[in-house]
């Protein structure tokens, strides 16, 4: 059984999809990007606006599944070329503690900002509430 998952606290799918789906233990999160809540694109910010405004994203839709990014055991995470890699794992560690989930960084000719972020969550049903598929 698939459920998806919205959230007011995050933009609107731009496309086909949801910005979440619960599988069982699992939440897939759908790709983030710097988007307000209210769907302005923040591509004139600096990298560091545009990465918080993604992970936060991101960290809303995991919320609205009943988790936190802390729940993640896989983040994917895209950078347009020139992005200090470093950098980003320094706002990121503001979103994710130990143990660290696995995670994969590609450069990337992003379309739409200068990252996106997804990830998959473990939510087992005793964290996820008794009333959770």
């Amino acid at each position: 059984m698939r459920e998806p998952i919205s959230t007011t606290d995050a933009p609107d799918p731009a496309g086909s999809y949801s910005a979440g789906i619960r599988a069982g233990e699992f939440v897939f999160l759908a790709g983030q990007t710097p988007r307000r809540p209210d769907g302005v694109r923040l591509l004139d910010q600096p990298f560091e606006v545009q990465a918080r405004q993604a992970l936060d994203n991101l960290a809303a839709v995991a919320h609205a599944a009943g988790g936190s990014l802390a729940d993640a055991v896989k983040v994917s995470v895209f950078v347009r070329p020139g992005i200090d890699v470093k950098a980003f794992d320094a706002i990121y560690r503001d979103y994710v503690s130990a143990p660290y989930p696995a995670r994969t960084l590609t450069v990337s000719d992003l379309a739409i900002g200068e990252v996106e972020v997804d990830a998959i969550l473990h939510l087992p049903a005793s964290r996820a509430g008794a009333d959770r598929p």
